[in-house]
Order: C-alpha cells, then sequence, then structure tokens
C-alpha cells in the first residue's frame, strides 16, 4: 500500500477547512466522534481525521476494506 492510499483514498475531500469544520461539526452534533480537519498533502483539499492516539478504523479502498492503525509517537 502506498503513502498516498494509506493518507487520502478513502477518505472524504472537502474543497475548503471551512466546509470540512462544518462537516466535522455536523458529525459531532449527531453523536460521532469529534475530528480534526488538515489539509492534504497529495492533493489540494482538506480531510477530516481523529484526533492523535484516539481510534484506529477499516478504510475503504478500491481493493475492500484495509484495518488502518495509527502509529503514535
Amino acid at each position: 500500500m502506498t503513502e498516498y492510499e494509506i493518507a487520502c483514498l478513502g477518505k472524504a475531500r472537502y474543497s475548503t477547512r471551512r466546509y470540512a469544520k462544518a462537516s466535522a461539526s455536523r458529525i459531532r452534533r449527531n453523536g460521532g466522534p469529534a475530528f480534526r480537519t488538515y489539509h492534504c498533502d497529495y492533493a489540494d483539499h482538506w480531510h477530516l481525521g481523529h484526533r492523535p492516539g484516539e481510534a484506529t478504523y477499516l478504510r475503504d479502498t478500491p481493493h475492500g476494506p484495509v484495518h488502518v492503525q495509527e502509529l503514535t509517537q
């Protein structure tokens, strides 16, 4: 799996930080986790992500779900 696939593929993309923050707030209001927004290193868009050290999930990829374990430092 490439760095691009891990970092970007399968994630929702937002054109601005403002749209990403609005989506994160909506998810939180509906009982979901608290997400942070960050700018993608591979393309000019924004993603939502878990706060460092919080959760690991299956990420859907074209090749099926892949377990992604967050690395803690």
